[in-house]
């Protein structure tokens, strides 16, 4: 009888380790996706933020009175942004616009807006289209200040 139960219990461990084996094969793509999902989703918030903050440099830059080249405001966002987009010096990975136009000859206490914009493909870590998103989305930042 002790024989009897000893390979019953065999059987018996056999047949859970096998459901284990199928149950982690059906949840561990789920629970990968999951956990890529959110460090795409960490990822795209901290280039937003980043993107504020290289959009507030620029208009602090495009404040000053000193200031009066468009070329100076750009290279200051863009330094600014370098920690976070490894070729935040290209220009079709990297947008600023700069309104107005020209910083030259412009009074004081004119507002001035610096939008940094880049496309989300741009800044993922991970090949295509992970997160399902349609298109290409655009991560883009503003900031507006008056000129001193």
């Amino acid at each position: 009888m002790r024989g009897g139960l000893s390979r019953r219990s065999a059987l018996s461990a056999r047949q859970r380790r096998g459901a284990t084996v199928v149950e982690f094969a059906l949840v561990a793509p789920l629970l990968f996706l999951l956990v890529f999902g959110f460090i795409e989703f960490g990822r795209f918030v901290m280039v937003q933020q980043s993107l504020t903050d290289g959009a507030r440099e620029g208009c602090r830059k495009a404040s000053l009175v000193t200031t009066s080249s468009e070329q100076a405001v750009d290279a200051a966002v863009r330094v600014y942004l370098q920690t976070v987009i490894s070729d935040s010096s290209d220009v079709d990975k990297v947008r600023v616009s700069i309104t107005p136009a020209s910083l030259s000859g412009i009074s004081s206490e004119t507002p001035i807006t610096v939008e940094v914009a880049v496309n989300a493909s741009s800044v993922s870590w991970l090949p295509g289209n992970f997160l399902g998103l349609v298109g290409d989305p655009v991560i883009a930042a503003k900031a507006t200040q008056e000129r001193e």
